[in-house]
């Protein structure tokens, strides 16, 4: 074979090869594509599973206060030690170097004296965070125990269970009540749904459609449902109530009016009891909703209705 065609051949050779490379990362960048879809749909659907474990009031009252630390002056004794114990060698003796070794091991000791303090003094300041967190929760604990307003609130303060609920939606407002917490959740719009499906061919490529209709508004509907199932769990979990009534708001748009309107969508009043028992992980959010008493209009094609809020006394 001629230099020429031993040349053609090698970089047909690399062409075929750096092709097989690009295919194979085609493939590898669709199948993440495809992937990170389907998380994120999954996680539309699946925010109340994520739920904060429930309050012990009870063992929050027991637990005994925080103990003042003893200060401690373990590092200054161990220098303090080799100071006092330094045998200087032969060749410490023979080249001077007594003096500079003392020198060095007073210094040791200077810094440790120094660290010492500095882990005490941090100690102690430990210790007065958790005594002040220790007091402000014995506080709450003794007010919700006796179911006063003022104490509930400021339990949800303390814990903040929807500090972040950019998953859940843009706004909460929460009414307390005696017998009840009313809570109304500003809920994400439909630009949180995409609007597409991606999926990979049997080749390996990527196919992005649009998602048929009846599946969007499905999707918004679970994705719905989820969140207010998760308002629902977390206030059982940080307060003593019995009942809770939650409201579900969104802009919609008014088929009366025709105007978009933040309207209603959805209210539930959900009971602990019941609550607490749900298998979540086997049925839908929307299923869920079904076991309470709620008010909820949805049509696959069309989507939510506007809906007036529970009413106890039903």
């Amino acid at each position: 074979m001629t230099t020429y065609k031993t040349l053609r051949s090698y970089e047909a050779s690399e062409r075929r090869i750096e092709k097989a490379r690009q295919k194979t990362i085609e493939i590898q960048n669709a199948y993440k594509a495809v992937t990170d879809w389907k998380n994120y749909v999954l996680t539309l659907k699946t925010i109340h599973l994520k739920s904060s474990p429930v309050i012990d009031w009870i063992k929050i009252k027991n637990t005994e206060k925080p103990y003042e630390p003893k200060r401690e002056y373990k590092n200054e004794d161990f220098a303090k030690n080799k100071l006092e114990n330094f045998k200087p060698t032969f060749l410490d003796k023979l080249f001077g170097l007594i003096p500079k070794k003392i020198n060095k091991l007073k210094e040791f000791l200077e810094q440790a004296k120094v660290k010492d303090e500095n882990e005490n003094d941090a100690n102690y300041k430990k210790y007065l965070d958790n005594l002040k967190d220790w007091e402000k929760l014995q506080e709450i604990s003794l007010g919700v125990e006796k179911s006063q307003i003022e104490f509930y609130e400021k339990a949800l303060e303390y814990f903040s269970p929807f500090s972040k609920i950019s998953e859940l939606g843009n706004q909460i407002n929460i009414n307390l009540e005696n017998d009840f917490i009313d809570v109304d959740l500003t809920v994400n719009g439909l630009d949180v749904i995409p609007d597409y499906e991606l999926k990979q061919t049997s080749t390996g490529k990527l196919s992005k459609t649009n998602m048929p209709k009846t599946r969007f508004n499905e999707l918004y509907q679970q994705h719905v449902c989820s969140c207010v199932l998760r308002v629902g769990r977390e206030v059982f979990a940080h307060l003593p109530y019995k009942y809770s009534r939650v409201n579900a708001i969104t802009k919609i748009i008014n088929l009366q009016t025709g105007n978009i309107e933040e309207k209603i969508i959805l209210s539930v009043i959900f009971a602990s009891n019941t609550l607490q028992k749900l298998n979540f992980g086997v049925t839908q959010p929307s299923d869920n909703i079904q076991s309470f008493f709620n008010n909820m209009i949805f049509h696959k094609i069309n989507g939510f209705n506007i809906i007036s809020r529970m009413e106890f006394n039903k």
